[in-house]
């Protein structure tokens, strides 16, 4: 029910279910299909309540970027909530989290992106069937499974679940920026080879992600205004440290992503997210 709702996002003014239909995301298209917002279920986390947005670009091969402003906003409030402005081909989940305001806990919050000339938007309200536990796996084959626990710092803040962290760093373009990422998890699931069969609830089901095995940390670009190459995207975590060499082609304000895997269930359990703001300065015009 959650990806039903999350993959139909409305045009403002027309109703959800009236626009259902006219949403088809199984044509395999390269190029100039817009993105969707999704939603993908609310949760409530140190006496807050915070709702989960991804996206889905319908594009078999283009990225898209759509800059804060009118074209991706989020509202109420801000209309810059965290959200990316750069959108990889595919379904993305749990990208992130807004808080719902706390003087008005039955606000719906909205997103809207507008792309390749068409707005779409997805509400997100606090119904119970949308309720959801990102914070610990509640059923499935590892009930009591948490997301990894992620530090930018051995000693520094951390972060564990959608909510994530976010650090600023700055770097000088085509000079290599170093990033590190320390990770722990709770060993839920085991990696593989160290259990016995696969329980029956393992793997994909039917408009869900399949759930991973073991823990997988990768990086991605979230905003951007030029070129940025990753050297190494999905680093291996060595005794619970995994890095990576960001360079950046031009001047200007960047965010990246590391993601933290280690369920994709159908609980919606169990990633964590950590963003890195980045300024970067030099280029030619640099004195």
């Amino acid at each position: 029910m959650l990806v039903v709702i999350g993959t139909a996002p409305v045009a403002p003014g027309l109703r959800l279910d009236a626009q259902t239909p006219a949403v088809q995301f199984d044509v395999p298209v390269a190029k100039g299909q817009p993105v969707s917002p999704t939603y993908e279920g609310w949760y409530r986390l140190a006496r807050k309540t915070y709702v989960l947005f991804g996206y889905y670009n319908r594009n078999r091969d283009e990225i898209v970027d759509i800059a804060i402003g009118p074209g991706n906003q989020v509202a109420p409030g801000p209309i810059d909530q965290g959200q990316p402005t750069r959108f990889f081909p595919g379904q993305h989940y749990g990208v992130f989290a807004v808080a719902v305001p706390a003087d008005r806990p039955k606000t719906e919050v909205t997103w809207t992106l507008t792309s390749h000339g068409q707005t779409l938007s997805i509400p997100a309200n606090l119904d119970p069937l949308y309720l959801v536990s990102p914070q610990k796996e509640d059923a499935g084959p590892y009930p009591g499974n948490t997301p990894p626990v992620v530090k930018f710092e051995p000693g520094g803040p951390s972060a564990q679940g959608p909510l994530g962290i976010t650090v600023s760093r700055t770097a000088t373009v085509a000079r290599p920026l170093a990033l590190d990422v320390w990770v722990t998890d709770d060993g839920l699931p085991p990696p593989p080879g160290r259990e016995g069969p696969a329980p029956a609830l393992r793997g994909s089901v039917a408009g869900r992600p399949p759930e991973r095995r073991g823990m997988d940390v990768s990086w991605s670009v979230y905003r951007a205004p030029g070129k940025v190459s990753i050297s190494n995207p999905k680093p291996q975590v060595e005794q619970g440290k995994a890095g990576t060499m960001v360079t950046f082609a031009e001047p200007g304000d960047y965010m990246l992503q590391v993601l933290a895997v280690d369920s994709r269930s159908g609980t919606k359990c169990c990633w964590t997210n950590a963003y890195v703001r980045v300024t970067v300065t030099g280029g030619a015009g640099a004195r």
